[in-house]
């Protein structure tokens, strides 16, 4: 008799991924744990992974940004827009590229503004996009 995935049985591997996340050795051990995580598709992983946005290693936020935006981890906001101010232009695009994938919020406002007059044309264009993509459309 074969028994269907219930997600509290998943509780215990996001806990093991989330530790790892945040006490690996390598970044590249890291960096693979965030991107388990964002496999789990359970948005509790999002204790662990917001404090992985401090990672010292620029791939470990980049990943873990990712898994943010692949569980549409909607109160991620405030989070995000801090991590942007402060990063470089391959975060910033990640940041840009979840923003995009979590769906348009008016908490994304800030960061989208910042985003539109930053210096990257990538980054611009993703925040045009992420913006347009919760705007409604008219109907003639």
């Amino acid at each position: 008799m074969s028994r269907r995935a219930d997600p509290d049985d998943r509780v215990p591997e996001v806990v093991r991924l989330g530790t790892l996340l945040l006490a690996g050795r390598s970044a590249g051990m890291r960096a693979w744990a965030a991107d388990c995580l964002a496999d789990r598709g359970m948005v509790s992983a999002y204790a662990y992974l917001r404090h992985a946005l401090w990672d010292p290693d620029e791939g470990v936020r980049e990943r873990a940004v990712y898994a943010i935006g692949a569980l549409s981890v909607r109160q991620s906001a405030g989070e995000l827009a801090a991590l942007y101010a402060w990063s470089g232009p391959r975060v910033r695009r990640a940041v840009m590229q979840a923003v995009g994938r979590i769906g348009y919020r008016s908490e994304f406002d800030g960061i989208l503004g910042l985003a539109r007059r930053d210096p990257d044309a990538k980054v611009r264009a993703l925040a045009g996009r992420a913006r347009r993509a919760g705007t409604p459309t008219r109907r003639s």
